[in-house]
């Protein structure tokens, strides 16, 4: 389950990532996982559209807070597809 509110949407709505867009990435089985800054969790995961996101989240209770979602950079989308081979 997601955690979302007018917090978490506007700040990802900024990186032009929609809610759904960053869920589709999380929940990408092709995922990249990293560990993130804080003791967050990070993921570069595409979306059923194809587009590759990076998203950066905190767990718990249950529930995933996305804290920030945008567009993958270079390096990042070459290390997602060099893990989906």
């Amino acid at each position: 389950m997601f955690d979302w509110d007018e917090d978490n949407i506007e700040h990802i709505v900024r990186h032009g990532v929609d809610t759904w867009e960053a869920e589709d990435a999380v929940w990408d089985p092709g995922r990249v996982p990293f560990p993130a800054h804080g003791g967050r969790a990070g993921v570069i995961g595409a979306t059923e559209d194809g587009r590759i996101l990076v998203v950066v989240m905190e767990r718990g209770g249950g529930t995933t807070r996305v804290v920030t979602a945008r567009d993958a950079s270079k390096n990042e989308k070459r290390s997602y597809r060099r893990r989906k081979r």
